[in-house]
């Protein structure tokens, strides 16, 4: 069960997010970073976070001054659009500058699920304040994971290996996170100690694999791996839902498969099967240690 408290953070972080698009809407010259902060009381990090964010998906732009301005049209296309003109255009890439993905996203769900036979999921970081769960597969019958629906807003995300993986690969995300203050409790299993979950993230950003014991949902278990772009950058993950019993028998077969699977899919984006390794995650400041010199956690938790 979700502790009282989550669903008014999350408002509350959205609120924001909508006041920040009021105060472009009330600038048509656009906004600075920095005055975008002081306009919203929040930190510069999470100014030009959302900035970059509401640029990526399609809401927003950045004018020749380099402030920050509202799109004329958003970003599914002209007020008015029909669904079928929409679907017409093709679904562009999740990261500005890389080739458009094509059917490599779906097909590696569908591929991740035909290995594993558990429930698969896309979760990609498009917005600022949630992650999306733009796909998921499995057959009929098989369960989403509970609690977990088309958006993990950023009060659950420390919970899901999904969103931790995403987590773990953007500093500003994390920053946006952390705004939301102690983390929530889902269950007795929720890590809730900041120190011990960046040094899981820094462990998640070193094995290029995140997992969750029961941290989401009680008597479940999520796995993800980094689906890197051409670029390098990672804002989706890939990642698969078990139950708890399942992920103690077959722990290691499982996350072999996600880490495969998410590794055939860069490369496949990148349109070199084979040619060159995947490009390793991005290296942050090193974990925060014990006072006696020992990590505070030893490695992923696997």
């Amino acid at each position: 069960m979700v502790p009282g408290g989550g669903g008014s953070r999350s408002l509350k972080t959205a609120a924001t997010v909508l006041r920040a698009l009021r105060l472009l809407g009330d600038h048509p010259e656009g906004l600075c970073a920095a005055d975008l902060a002081k306009e919203l009381g929040k930190s510069a990090a999470t100014a030009r976070y959302m900035i970059n964010t509401l640029c990526e998906a399609g809401y927003a732009e950045r004018a020749a001054s380099g402030r920050c301005r509202l799109s004329d049209a958003p970003p599914w296309g002209h007020w008015g659009a029909s669904t079928a003109s929409v679907e017409a255009a093709g679904s562009p890439s999740p990261v500005p500058g890389d080739p458009d993905p094509g059917a490599v996203l779906a097909e590696a769900a569908t591929e991740l699920y035909r290995r594993t036979r558990q429930r698969s999921y896309l979760v990609r970081r498009t917005g600022t304040v949630v992650a999306s769960v733009t796909d998921s597969r499995g057959h009929q019958g098989l369960a989403k994971h509970p609690g977990l629906g088309d958006h993990v807003p950023p009060a659950h995300a420390h919970a899901l290996a999904m969103t931790k993986v995403l987590l773990a690969t953007s500093a500003a995300y994390r920053e946006v996170v952390e705004e939301e203050g102690q983390p929530l409790a889902l269950t007795p299993a929720t890590v809730t100690d900041l120190a011990a979950l960046r040094a899981e993230l820094d462990a998640v950003r070193r094995d290029q694999v995140a997992l969750d014991r029961e941290e989401f949902a009680e008597g479940f278990a999520t796995i993800a791996a980094p689906v890197v772009s051409p670029s390098g950058a990672v804002t989706v993950a890939l990642g698969l839902s078990c139950s708890a019993r399942r992920l103690a028998l077959d722990e290691d077969e499982l996350v072999d498969a996600v880490r495969a699977v998410a590794r055939r899919a860069s490369a496949q984006w990148a349109g070199e099967i084979g040619a060159r390794p995947v490009p390793a995650l991005p290296v942050e400041a090193p974990s925060p240690v014990h006072p006696h010199g020992e990590p505070l956690v030893s490695g992923p938790r696997r």
